[in-house]
């Protein structure tokens, strides 16, 4: 789509300097989330390594809130964390990366679908026995009963929060590879809320 406009816009004449940059900033920004999806899908697939490290989950979360930070502010989108964690998990630090980058991704597209004027995104981390939870919480529409039946499908549906039917499929694979699990619910007072369990690292 970037690309047909900025096709589009050339033919015409008409591209401003600004619009030109704009319009290359995403075609990069595009490029590198799908080089990031491929390069998870050739870990998963490849072989079975994990290639995990120790690290504590709630430095996973502040790591990719990072690079989330400059699409979060030009949204206006409001983060509360409330990460009471200081629990370590085995993971593959850059695929669980991409799982809450993904999660965090589906609901900046979410509040921009909804056009919410007070979009609030809240992260927490708590110890439950055995592990970790890492909760992804909105203010946004919520996600729809039809949809949500098929929603960790591979290439299920059209929602925006499907991630275009990968990106909640592959944290699924990538969340049960670690021996976690995944699942949605309806936020309290409205919005969706995306649950991750790991297991926490045995003494």
């Amino acid at each position: 789509l970037n690309i047909q406009f900025l096709q589009k816009k050339l033919s015409e004449g008409n591209l401003s300097a600004e619009q030109n940059q704009e319009v290359l900033s995403a075609l990069l920004s595009d490029n590198q989330r799908a080089a990031n999806i491929i390069r998870s899908l050739r870990s998963i697939f490849s072989d079975g390594k994990i290639g995990a490290v120790q690290v504590e989950a709630s430095e996973l979360v502040e790591s990719v809130l990072k690079i989330a930070k400059p699409e979060i502010q030009s949204r206006n989108i409001r983060v509360v964390l409330a990460l009471a964690s200081g629990c370590k998990v085995n993971v593959n630090q850059g695929e669980m990366q991409q799982v809450i980058l993904n999660l965090v991704n589906n609901a900046i597209q979410a509040f921009s679908v909804a056009g919410n004027s007070s979009a609030t995104l809240t992260i927490e981390s708590r110890d439950v026995p055995e592990g970790v939870e890492l909760i992804f919480s909105d203010n946004g529409s919520g996600i729809s009963s039809e949809t949500q039946a098929h929603l960790f499908e591979l290439l299920a549906g059209s929602d925006k929060r499907a991630g275009m039917g990968l990106g909640l499929w592959l944290c699924q694979h990538i969340v049960t590879r670690h021996g976690g699990r995944i699942h949605y619910e309806d936020a309290p007072g409205g919005g969706a809320r995306f649950i991750v369990f790991l297991p926490a690292i045995q003494e």
